[in-house]
C-alpha cells in the first residue's frame, strides 16, 4: 500500500508540468466540483482560522480506522487547496494522517503560489486534518 506522503509526492510531479496561473487555475477548477457543506457545520468549531477566506472542515473516522473529511470555503482557490490536501488523506488511516506534518505537503508545490495568509491557512488546514485525526 502505498503511503500518504508517497502519494503527495507523486501528486506534485504530475502538478509541476503547471506553471503557476495554471496551477491556480488547476486549484479553482477542483473547488468548482465540491459539494457545499451544510450550514449547520458551518461553525466557528469547524472553521480554520488564518486562511484568506471563510473555510470549514469536518471529519470522523469510520469503523475500520478510515478517515472522511467533509468541507467548503467562500473562495474557489482556498476550497480548490482544501479539496486537493484532502483528496490525498481521504479514507486513509487515521494513525498514518496523525503523523503528518504540513513539511510533507512541500512536494505537492502549490505553496510558492498562494499568497503568505493562503499559506498560513494551508498549514492550519494541515493541523486540522490531522488533529481530526489524533
Amino acid at each position: 500500500m502505498t503511503s500518504i506522503v508517497e502519494n503527495i509526492k507523486t501528486k506534485g510531479k504530475d502538478l509541476s508540468v503547471l506553471e503557476g496561473i495554471d496551477r491556480i487555475q488547476y486549484l479553482i477548477d477542483l473547488a468548482k466540483e465540491v459539494k457545499p457543506l451544510a450550514n449547520e457545520h458551518k461553525t466557528e468549531e469547524n472553521r480554520i482560522r488564518g486562511c484568506a477566506s471563510n473555510l470549514w472542515v469536518i471529519g470522523n473516522a469510520n469503523t475500520y480506522n478510515k478517515m472522511y473529511y467533509q468541507f467548503d470555503a467562500e473562495a474557489f482557490i482556498t476550497k480548490g487547496t482544501a479539496r486537493l490536501v484532502i483528496e490525498l488523506v481521504e479514507q486513509q488511516s487515521k494513525d498514518e494522517i496523525a503523523k503528518l506534518v504540513p513539511q510533507d505537503f512541500y512536494a505537492l508545490g502549490i505553496r510558492e503560489i498562494l499568497s503568505p495568509q493562503r499559506q498560513n491557512g494551508l498549514g492550519n488546514l494541515i493541523a486540522r486534518i490531522v488533529g481530526l485525526a489524533q
